[in-house]
């Protein structure tokens, strides 16, 4: 088979399934409701498509390109009398609603008048026209003029029918081709993607190239100030600092040192010749400080334990409380939890348990402390749900030695009535979780072995030394440790 065979077949498989070809259809216009006009539209192009391919054959000097031509315009020829021109026949009977009479007329007019027009079309074979209109026998047949070379095969009619395999090539190309487009069409909108990064990025650059011009002159210039700056300081150094110089400035501070140290001791002798009682009672403060010092440490906390946590707000309170003693006591122990209720107001503070252990003697001790839970009534709604403080106190004669504060979170114990909560307050919801990992310790001196003589004045200040606040101005305090 020679290449003119398979292009003519390409050629006439393609021109057999552009009925199929939504686009072509949409570019010739062929739309509307109405069957009739469609299919006489599609009819008509192909009767203009019949003649323009005759005129290309005309002026054609090829043979095999005319011979090729010639063979689909009889294939088309024969499709539109065969299989078309009965459909339009039928629809042109057919009623069709909101059609007048004269329309219906000249549609029966525009049928009878298609077969004239189809067997007009030259399609290089001398014709042999029916008087009924039907399609005649073509000239090649009976012996036309027209001879061409066969030798690769003849060129009639069923040799250019398709076939299962050509039909699934042609199926199989268009395939390919479509997903080609789409590919290049990926491709070239990255392409312009790429094309617009590059001009954004080059404009920028233009940009920024006499910015970056003007700080490297600028950089230059602090270079060449700081050399020069660098310069001038080396020799304003060697200038100060020669040999001759730093000599002179050690002789001079060891005659300052001698002076000073002359005067020290001068006014050291005339101070304690001076003042021999004052320096007794400097002595005798330094040892009461001391003796203080050494009694503020007679009981020390060594753990504190929160038992059932986190629990529910109206749970009580448990504390596992471990400490020691170093010196035996007379009197007890008095332990205190107080509840914060607000940060603002004192008033709303509550006393939850005040319990008194001892007498304690010299060892190591472990109880568990237990208190009800605050009341709810006696805190304002807007201080429930956050975040308050509870103190862990312990006091001797009166006296407050030890404070432990803990961070406590309210909070309701579910996530949806955190996010959106209620109007009014359910307190039965509401969850405690105290923040026993980060307990801050305050320490208070006090003396554990008061005088019975100051036994009064250590009465009349105890509600000086029963609350922090009275120990803000007590110098001897210590800073909270974290335990």
């Amino acid at each position: 088979m020679s290449v003119i065979d398979i292009l003519t077949r390409v050629d006439s498989i393609c021109k057999k399934y552009d009925k199929y070809d939504a686009d072509k259809l949409n570019g010739a216009n062929v739309a509307g409701d109405d069957p009739f006009a469609r299919l006489y539209a599609s009819v008509d192009a192909d009767i203009n498509e019949c003649v323009e391919k005759a005129e290309a054959a005309k002026q054609e000097k090829n043979r095999a390109t005319v011979v090729a031509l010639n063979a689909e315009i009889r294939r088309t020829k024969a499709k539109l009398l065969e299989e078309d021109l009965p459909k339009l026949q039928r629809l042109a009977l057919k009623k069709v609603k909101g059609l007048t009479k004269e329309e219906f007329a000249t549609r029966s007019d525009l049928v009878a008048a298609l077969p004239d027009r189809i067997q007009s079309i030259p399609d290089g074979s001398s014709t042999a026209t029916k008087k009924n209109g039907t399609w005649g026998a073509s000239g090649s047949r009976t012996g036309g003029a027209i001879k061409f070379d066969t030798s690769d095969g003849n060129f009639d009619d069923e040799y250019f029918k398709g076939t299962d395999e050509s039909n699934q090539f042609r199926r199989e190309y268009e395939m390919r081709k479509m997903k080609q487009d789409e590919g290049l069409d990926v491709i070239g909108e990255g392409l312009e993607t790429l094309k617009n990064m590059a001009s954004d990025m080059n404009e920028e650059l233009d940009r920024q190239v006499p910015l970056m011009d003007e700080m490297d002159e600028k950089v230059d210039r602090a270079n060449t100030d700081l050399k020069n700056t660098n310069v001038r300081l080396r020799e304003t150094v060697l200038q100060l600092r020669s040999s001759r110089n730093f000599c002179i400035d050690i002789i001079l501070l060891c005659v300052i040192l001698g002076i000073a140290a002359y005067l020290y001791n001068v006014l050291k002798n005339n101070t304690a010749a001076a003042f021999p009682p004052l320096r007794s009672e400097l002595l005798l403060a330094s040892l009461r400080s001391a003796a203080a010092a050494a009694a503020m440490s007679a009981v020390n906390i060594t753990n504190v334990a929160v038992l059932d946590n986190p629990t529910a707000f109206l749970n009580p309170f448990q504390f596992e409380i471990s400490y020691e003693c170093l010196i035996p006591l007379d009197d007890d122990l008095e332990w205190k939890l107080i509840y914060v209720g607000s940060a603002e107001d004192e008033n709303y503070d509550q006393q939850l348990e005040s319990v008194l252990v001892g007498p304690v003697n010299v060892g190591t001790y472990r109880f568990v402390l237990q208190a009800d839970p605050p009341d709810p009534s006696k805190i304002r709604e807007e201080d429930i749900i956050g975040v308050t403080v509870l103190l862990l106190t312990c006091s001797y004669v009166g006296q407050e030695f030890m404070r432990v504060g803990y961070y406590v979170n309210n909070d309701y114990d579910d996530e949806q009535l955190r996010e959106e909560p209620p109007a009014k307050l359910l307190i039965d919801r509401v969850q405690r979780n105290i923040l026993a990992d980060k307990p801050r310790v305050t320490k208070f001196p006090i003396n554990f072995h008061p005088e019975p003589s100051t036994s009064t004045g250590q009465q009349q200040q105890e509600p000086q030394t029963s609350s922090p606040e009275n120990h803000t101005g007590d110098d001897v305090s210590k800073p909270s440790t974290d335990q």
